[in-house]
């Protein structure tokens, strides 16, 4: 089981673990450090440029105006002012405004406004105008000084409101101002040129024709009129209509009720013939007398009697009175019935007076149904004559009514559109008809400068450029500036980093760096076995390698008492050796050295392991024999130096360890080293940084 820790050098940062860091804002700042001289070169090229820019810009100074476009059916742009019809839409009203806009900015009105401002005085010439003046014509200059005065000229509509502004901008003040408000007067003066409308005394004409003929065919009605006697045509035509069918009903009734009347007459006649003269008499006597109640008042006084006897006690005034009122009324009685006297009537017959008198009575009904015929018949021939005098009238009287009506819808077409010309006119007379001056150019006058902005713009763009480079040329770097890149770059942890003054002798840092290196080699556990046998190997001949190596070996022997073994086949300058012979252990012909407890590797002629004509078995079985001869063995190698014995290493070893220099080794050759352990079986447990350099300050480092 692998299990790498990181180390710590006195000199530089902590290596990282296993897994690989992220990209850091420390690494991002290290990476600009870096490449500083390519960062300032790019970054200085802008901001030169925005001085320089800056140095040669001129203040301008913008005169503003506004203007305010009402938009109504009375505005003097309006067709049919006086149109009874709805209000304008507000899409209308924008397009109008926008139309305002376009007139402002039209070459006609701009071109009125340099004239009379001047071209000169607008555009001062500069020292080459003279020159240039000689190939162009005097309207080539005025076409110029147009199309520069448009483009320093703005109209735009204020957003949400029917006010325009417009601007004008010039580096002098004044000039600014004057061009403001001469072009204002100059769009306002157009504008009333554009509107005129001259059509009303034309429209006049037709009104009076109109009104001309109007007055000869209502002349012409009202003498068929009076000729036929009309008042109104249709409700004269309704009453003679109505009459005449009256008048009819009227005859036909009087005939009905003639005839009627007729045969009452010969009936009554009849009757009367066969009536006689007289009837039986008969009479009829009686003693009543007219008003008469005695006998009911008497019974009423008995009844109330009997009332107050049950109420009252016997000898009462109250029935005192009642006794004296009944005995009154018996006696009065008494004395009617001592008179004797009756009533003769007698009755002749009725009918023969009655017949006699309906007769009478029919045959003047006879006689005035007759008259009233006669004076029926004269009022339906009256009546029937009114209705062919209306009908004869009814046809020139619809032509004149038709003819009229024609002459009267144009008559108040053309008296409406001559009215609304005249407004129209009038409107576009006024200066103030639909666009007011609400602010005069004098009163908003705006200063700008672009030093300032443009001096930013080159500190922001230095930025850019500065940034752009030193990515670029960190994208295009193929070395390693810090651990964190080769991580990132090759998958694998760094187990110690090295700065580029570890190799002087004497330092306290670097000492402490390959202890804590060689305590993390030592405290790795693969499958439950520690490292005997570690491989260092680097893409190219480096000489940080071979210290490296050295170092360790003698950090196991001199400090951890361990029997090492020191392979260096990376160095032309071999390890010191002490005096005497050496001998062969494993393959490989050790010598002693100076060191305690530290062998290394004297003569590779004499060493078999070193034979790149040597089987795999036998390698295997001798590198066995150096692992029970020795606690440790470190090997160095680099591909150049031996190729074919380094990918043995790689294989027989227990782990394998890359050297990476700092901003020397290449990430596709570190890459294809890494690859090429990996394929020949070896177990890369990670790298070694060597010659790490600090382009940051100190307090920077501490907070970034």
């Amino acid at each position: 089981m692998l299990m790498p820790q990181a180390a710590q050098t006195g000199a530089t940062e902590p290596a990282t673990g296993s897994t690989p860091s992220a990209f850091t804002l420390r690494d991002f700042l290290i990476a600009a450090f870096y490449h500083i001289r390519i960062v300032l070169l790019a970054g200085l090229i802008p901001l030169v440029v925005a001085v320089a820019v800056a140095a040669t810009s001129r203040t301008e100074y913008t005169a503003s105006s506004l203007l305010m476009v009402i938009v109504s059916r009375e505005v003097s742009n309006a067709q049919n002012v006086t149109d009874s019809g709805p209000a304008v839409l507000s899409i209308e009203g924008l397009k109008q405004v926008e139309s305002e806009v376009q007139i402002i900015e039209s070459a006609d009105v701009a071109r009125a406004t340099v004239v009379e401002i001047g071209v000169d005085r607008l555009f001062p010439p500069g020292r080459l105008a003279a020159i240039t003046r000689l190939f162009s014509s005097d309207k080539d200059v005025m076409d110029k000084a147009v199309e520069r005065f448009q483009a320093s000229l703005r109209a735009s509509v204020q957003s949400g409101s029917n006010v325009i502004r417009v601007s004008f901008t010039n580096p002098d003040r004044d000039v600014a101002i004057a061009a403001a408000d001469a072009l204002v007067k100059n769009y306002l003066a157009a504008r009333r040129r554009l509107f005129e409308n001259p059509t009303a005394k034309i429209l006049m004409l037709e009104v009076n024709r109109f009104q001309s003929d109007l007055t000869a065919v209502d002349r012409e009605i009202e003498q068929l009129k009076v000729k036929a006697g009309i008042i109104d045509f249709a409700q004269d035509a309704i009453l003679a209509s109505n009459q005449v069918d009256s008048i009819l009903q009227r005859r036909r009734q009087v005939a009905e009720r003639e005839v009627a009347v007729a045969a009452q007459v010969t009936e009554a006649e009849k009757q009367f013939a066969a009536l006689p003269d007289s009837v039986f008499d008969f009479a009829e006597k009686t003693d009543a007398l007219p008003g008469d109640e005695d006998n009911n008042t008497l019974s009423k006084l008995l009844l109330e009697r009997d009332r107050v006897a049950s109420q009252y006690a016997p000898g009462s005034q109250l029935l005192r009175d009642l006794d004296r009122q009944i005995a009154t009324i018996r006696a009065r009685i008494k004395t009617r019935s001592e008179r004797r006297y009756s009533t003769d009537r007698a009755v002749r017959n009725p009918q023969v007076n009655y017949i006699q008198n309906m007769i009478l009575s029919l045959k003047v009904e006879q006689d005035s149904l007759g008259r009233q015929k006669a004076e029926l018949v004269q009022q339906q021939r009256l009546a029937e004559e009114r209705l062919a005098a209306l009908r004869a009238a009814e046809t020139p009287l619809i032509e004149l009514n038709r003819k009229r009506d024609s002459l009267g819808e144009g008559f108040r077409e053309y008296q409406r559109r001559a009215v609304a010309a005249a407004i129209e006119e009038a409107a576009a007379q006024s200066r103030q008809s639909a666009v007011r001056v609400v602010q005069e150019a004098g009163s908003a006058v705006t200063k700008r400068s672009l030093a300032l902005p443009l001096v930013a713009a080159g500190l922001f763009a230095a930025i850019l450029f500065g940034g752009a480079a030193g990515a670029l040329a960190s994208s295009l770097r193929t070395s390693f500036v810090t651990p964190a890149e080769a991580e990132r770059a090759l998958g694998l942890p760094a187990l110690a980093v090295f700065d580029a003054e570890a190799e002087q002798p004497g330092n306290a840092a670097t000492d402490e760096a390959i202890g804590s290196c060689a305590t993390l080699l030592l405290d790795t556990r693969i499958d439950e076995e520690p490292l005997r046998v570690l491989h260092f190997l680097a893409p190219d001949a480096d000489d940080a390698l071979p210290w490296l190596a050295r170092r360790l070996a003698e950090e196991f022997a001199a400090r951890r008492q361990l029997r090492t073994l020191l392979i260096d086949l990376s160095s032309a300058a071999p390890y010191p050796l002490a005096a005497g012979g050496g001998e062969v252990r494993g393959g490989i012909a050790v010598t002693g050295t100076p060191v305690p407890l530290l062998w290394a590797a004297a003569d590779a002629e004499r060493s078999p392991l070193l034979d790149f004509r040597l089987p795999i078995a036998e390698a295997e079985l001798m590198m066995a024999e150096l692992r029970r001869g020795f606690d440790c063995v470190v090997i160095s190698s680099d591909l150049p130096g031996a190729s074919l014995v380094t990918q043995r290493f790689c294989q027989l070893v227990d782990a394998n360890i890359l050297a990476v220099q700092a901003e020397k080794s290449r990430t596709p050759a570190v890459a294809r080293l890494r690859d090429q352990v990996a394929e020949s079986g070896g177990l890369t447990i990670g790298f070694v940084f060597l010659g790490r350099r600090y382009y940051l300050p100190n307090w920077l480092y501490s907070r970034a």
